[in-house]
């Protein structure tokens, strides 16, 4: 053997294997746009729908619980919490999204493999940083949210038990993106599923103590969720090695250039998250704020509602993902009319059906509200929420799915700044005059956020139609 060949040699072992044909890009770019939309929102769409079940179960076994009250609002002001750290999440999720679907659109998949590989790092590290203030200062954010008694104790415990396992949760959270991005929606549906389907399944056990379990409650919940994340994470790694991504994971050194072009999309994107969630978090302080008799029932009633209305949220979050790689690779093939069409066509037929689910809220909200509660003021605001926020479920389909259109361009910029006007210029100031200053409680709260939901789709979309979204650089 010459010199050249045992040269040739090395380097053909040295390569990744060969990626399997992408046939995802072949129907986002070339396929018909209705069967392309439909082809990467069903997947997502079960997906959700497994997720808002098991929002509903969740509350569900809470509501079992001895003093539900406080642990409903114990539940719900942990995950309001953690939201700050799930906006890193999904900060670093759209840098990552935008720059693999532009790449596999334009089919530089050595770029896509580079940013595949860093995205791990960056989780890693993300995880890492974000959960240390959630561990130290769990019982302040708490408070500071609008936890007081047992149900602050609570919401330290399940906070501080979460966070521990924030690097699994990073690299659930991102691997799955990137490969829905790639136009791979069935693979992170068989994932999330599968974590969903084992979070119940812990649930049932540590909630309730059934079988060998003693009762654990809330403390149970986030044992739970800990444990399903953390197989979740190697289950999606495992994903990643069989798809068109797994190149990536011939790239895991740290490259400063590939994760500066991550972050500079992702960072707005983070900001926005950040922005929604302090601003979530604002709005249960306008609850906290109300006269003493009406925290508990105004909190624990918002937890409820968002749990319901996660069914409403599961066909805005399906087509937003959908979005993402029907503009990003459209546009990375340079068809940037299909790419406007494709995302329109997403808000069309995600719009229908969340309009049809808020018929339902608008018509029977009662007999929703007492699958959840027997406490009759909790109810009480639970009917009122779901009749006041039906009115904007249209508007939110619209400010949704452009809102993963928009990450697919690599435009995260401009929806965080609809974000900083809709819900910290207009929502909390809105909230708190009519739930405080004009003495209207909660009902007053429900009204000024389905107020500026209508405002921000609305904002959202002439933006779409209108800007400048179809130039950006990634």
């Amino acid at each position: 053997m010459t010199d050249r060949e045992v040269i040739t040699e090395i380097e053909e072992a040295a390569k990744p294997p060969e990626r399997p044909r992408n046939q995802a890009t072949e129907i986002i770019v070339s396929g018909r746009v209705w069967s392309a939309v439909w082809y990467l929102a069903w997947p997502t769409a079960i997906n959700t729908l497994i997720q808002s079940a098991y929002g509903v179960v969740n509350t569900i076994f809470v509501g079992r619980l001895p003093h539900s009250t406080q642990a409903f609002a114990a539940v719900g002001i942990g995950s309001q919490a953690l939201m700050f750290q799930f906006g890193m999440m999904i900060g670093l999720s759209a840098g990552t999204s935008a720059l693999i679907a532009r790449f596999l659109g334009g089919h530089k998949y050595e770029d896509a493999d580079k940013v595949m590989g860093q995205t791990v790092i960056l989780s890693i590290i993300g995880g890492i940083f974000t959960a240390i203030p959630f561990i130290v200062f769990a019982l302040p954010l708490a408070k500071i949210i609008g936890a007081s008694g047992e149900a602050a104790r609570l919401a330290t415990d399940y906070t501080a038990l979460i966070a521990w396992f924030s690097v699994p949760m990073f690299l659930l959270v991102n691997i799955t993106a990137a490969l829905r991005a790639a136009g791979d929606m069935r693979g992170p549906l068989v994932v999330n599923g599968s974590v969903i389907l084992i979070n119940i399944f812990l649930d049932w056990l540590l909630i309730l103590g059934n079988g060998p379990f003693p009762r654990m409650g809330v403390h149970g919940a986030a044992v739970a969720t800990s444990v399903s994340r953390v197989l979740g994470m190697l289950m999606a790694f495992g994903l990643l090695r069989r798809s068109v991504l797994k190149g990536g994971l011939y790239h895991l050194g740290f490259d400063w250039y590939w994760c500066k072009r991550i972050l500079n999309i992702g960072w707005p994107a983070a900001i926005q998250n950040l922005l929604f969630s302090t601003a979530a978090a604002g709005f249960r302080w306008v609850l906290g704020s109300l006269p003493e008799q009406q925290v508990d029932p105004a909190q624990a009633a918002l937890t409820v509602s968002l749990a319901i209305e996660s069914v409403a949220f599961m066909p805005g979050i399906a087509y937003s993902m959908a979005a993402t790689p029907l503009v990003g690779q459209n546009l990375g093939a340079g068809k940037p009319e299909r790419a406007e069409h494709s995302a329109w066509v997403a808000v069309s037929q995600a719009g229908a059906i969340m309009s049809s689910v808020a018929l339902v809220f608008f018509l029977a909200p009662e007999w929703l509200a007492r699958m959840f509660t027997k406490e009759a003021a909790v109810a009480s605001l639970v009917i009122s929420y779901l009749r006041i926020n039906a009115i904007s479920e249209p508007f939110l389909a619209v400010n949704m799915v452009l809102r993963g259109a928009l990450q697919g361009a690599g435009d995260t910029r401009t929806p965080a700044i609809i974000s900083v006007a809709t819900m910290w210029v207009f929502r909390l100031p809105l909230a708190y005059l009519l739930a405080n200053t004009l003495g209207y409680g909660a009902v007053g709260a429900w009204i000024a956020m389905s107020v500026t939901t209508c405002l921000s789709g609305i904002l959202m979309a002439l933006w779409f139609r209108w800007g400048t979204w179809r130039h950006i650089e990634v």
